[in-house]
């Protein structure tokens, strides 16, 4: 059985109406892809997957979608691009205006007692924000917290990252970018600032030159049980 080793797990789900969807980072990816439109048309809608890999050129797979039809696979980026041990941010697109494509992604873990993963809600392109605000975020008391930042775009993302105390206090901030098509990964995010670990602390990711998706998993270091902290709203 292959291993992957990675802390952060995610299911990524949507119904999107902008065209494309993306999965902000997939490492071992179960992908579930189906065509929702409804009517009298049977006219399958091309669809895209392409895989933009964090250490090589984008692959691409086309998906032909009938109204109504579901493809799933249990590892897309082997099953789909024939890789092993990869990783980088997966793009789902489509031309048809008037076509409803959802798209699930399960990324998950492999372990001696199973698999475990996370769920998250999906992601539209045409609805990312430039502002992000993840709450709740955890460093003590056997938890870690990872911090992710993902670009769709075709160009960099410039951005900052703000930690904040349970006071609203600023504990320090650092300016970084984020590659076309791609995503970084800050692993245990307190790490990265003097403040050191916190409880109930909030980080702020604000894009300064176009919109992006900023998102954080809180794990337990004893189980590697995750959980998900989409942005606020």
């Amino acid at each position: 059985m292959r291993n992957t080793s990675f802390a952060l797990a995610l299911i990524f789900a949507t119904t999107a109406f902008g065209r494309e969807i993306f999965i902000p980072a997939a490492y071992r990816t179960e992908i579930t892809i189906s065509n929702i439109t409804t009517g009298l048309s049977a006219t399958p809608v091309p669809t895209t997957v392409t895989l933009h890999r964090q250490d090589g050129p984008p692959l691409s797979v086309a998906m032909p979608l009938s109204p109504m039809e579901v493809i799933t696979v249990p590892d897309a980026l082997h099953d789909w691009f024939s890789l092993e041990n990869a990783s980088g941010l997966i793009r789902v697109t489509w031309d048809d205006a008037e076509a409803r494509i959802t798209t699930r992604a399960r990324i998950y873990n492999v372990s001696s007692g199973g698999e475990y993963g996370q769920g998250i809600p999906g992601v539209r392109v045409n609805e990312l924000l430039s502002d992000h605000f993840l709450p709740g975020l955890s460093g003590v008391d056997g938890n870690r917290t990872n911090v992710g930042v993902s670009n769709p775009h075709d160009q960099h993302v410039m951005f900052w990252v703000t930690l904040y105390d349970t006071s609203g206090l600023s504990r320090g901030a650092f300016a970084t970018s984020v590659p076309p098509r791609s995503y970084v990964q800050f692993n245990d995010i307190f790490a990265h600032f003097q403040a050191g670990p916190l409880n109930a602390a909030m980080v702020r990711v604000t894009g300064t030159d176009n919109t992006l998706y900023a998102y954080a998993s809180i794990v337990r270091n004893d189980t590697g049980d995750p959980t998900f902290v989409t942005p606020a709203r």
